[in-house]
């Protein structure tokens, strides 16, 4: 489906002043999530295998050098 420009302008134009802010916002993360290499990862489901012992291990670890995954997000800027 093609979209011209102008009837994009036109929507906009008729957007309530409150209302653009958000338009703003989405059209900005429209742009921005293609810029994330990792952007198809927050995409995919789950997967449903267990961890192997290692992994295990590490998930259970108090080590420091391990990372919680807010950090990490925080930390790539993602």
């Amino acid at each position: 489906m093609s979209i011209e420009k102008e009837d994009l302008y036109r929507l906009v134009d008729r957007l309530a002043e409150q209302d653009k802010k958000s338009a703003y916002d989405f059209l900005r993360y429209l742009i921005d999530r293609h810029k994330n290499p990792y952007y198809h990862i927050d995409q995919l489901e789950p997967d449903d295998v267990p961890f192997n012992q290692e992994e295990q291990e590490q998930f259970d670890s108090e080590d420091e050098k391990t990372v919680s995954l807010e950090d990490l997000k925080r930390e790539l800027k993602l």
